[in-house]
């Protein structure tokens, strides 16, 4: 069935035609046109056949689709909650006419209704030439009621990023022999001065970011890289918000977002069990050691993290 429409809000007139219970996939065939917005999407200017990411956000289903989203409980009593990290500057009376310039940095709370997060779907897409067609497929689905959500999520976010969509039952065989490149990660090359490498791609990320919120990231960034990881990876596509530090001798990955008001994700994984992994599985599965809010204390807890697998 071929949808064209921004969104859709029922399956029902697109799925009546596949049996219940078989199994179909969301996909788009792409056209010259569509083919030019594979780069804001995520997509290299020259993908190849199985490149496989998390797509950029572009709208409202992808970033849903990347980050989940929050359900607020109005009807509960307002909590406590830790907003963000700011930047504090002031002046100091030195003597003698003179000031001296000091920094500190301070968390900024609110009193909020309490709230709950809706999991990450995290659906990735496949670029797939094949019979002198170029597709974008998203995972297999089967007609069954309780798989319709996904269903009508994964539709929606082709709509989102391509503006159609058809769910193929047909042929199913012909997707199942595609070597799958995930793509999510980028290794920064090695060698000394690490931060000015790092710098670098954050000064692109962050650049429409103020820069009080910049240099809190760059001082969490600073404060990791004091520990010397032995590889640092930056995410691509919907991973764009992630960097991650690769401590080998100690067995362990250090995740951080570089969105304000995030969190850091300790992973005792080693690094090629750990770039397989879904942003869904990465968040939604419990898979992490320990997560430390970015709240005062925490460059104490996880020098302690470290410091304790290393001597283990």
């Amino acid at each position: 069935m071929f949808i064209r429409k921004k969104r859709i809000r029922s399956l029902s007139a697109y799925i009546s035609n596949i049996p219940i219970g078989a199994e179909f996939h969301p996909v788009v065939e792409l056209d010259e046109a569509s083919l030019k917005k594979l780069p804001r999407i995520g997509f290299s200017t020259e993908p190849a056949s199985g490149d496989t990411i998390l797509p950029n956000v572009v709208g409202p289903i992808s970033r849903f689709n990347t980050d989940g989203k929050w359900q607020i409980h109005r009807d509960q009593p307002k909590e406590k909650r830790y907003i963000r990290t700011v930047r504090w500057t002031w002046k100091q009376w030195a003597g003698r006419g003179q000031y001296e310039e000091h920094e500190d940095f301070r968390d900024i709370y609110r009193r909020c209704y309490p709230r709950s997060l809706i999991p990450v779907p995290g659906v990735e897409l496949t670029y797939i030439e094949k019979d002198d067609k170029i597709l974008i497929v998203a995972p297999a689905l089967r007609n069954l009621d309780k798989q319709h959500p996904d269903v009508l999520h994964s539709v929606n976010l082709l709509l989102e990023l391509f503006g159609v969509c058809e769910l193929v039952k047909a042929d199913l065989g012909s997707f199942s022999n595609i070597k799958v490149k995930r793509l999510n990660w980028q290794l920064l090359p090695p060698g000394k001065y690490p931060w000015v490498r790092l710098k670098g791609h954050l000064d692109e990320v962050l650049k429409r970011m103020s820069e009080n919120t910049q240099s809190v990231i760059f001082d969490r960034q600073e404060t990791i890289l004091s520990f010397n990881p032995d590889e640092q990876f930056v995410g691509k596509g919907g991973f764009s918000d992630y960097i991650s530090y690769v401590f080998k001798d100690r067995g362990l990955v250090v995740l951080e977002s570089i969105r304000k008001g995030n969190a850091i994700y300790v992973f005792g994984l080693d690094w090629d069990r750990f770039s397989k992994l879904t942003k869904s599985e990465i968040i939604n599965a419990n898979l992490h050691l320990a997560r430390l809010v970015h709240t005062k204390g925490w460059k104490t807890k996880i020098a302690q993290l470290l410091d304790d697998r290393k001597t283990a």
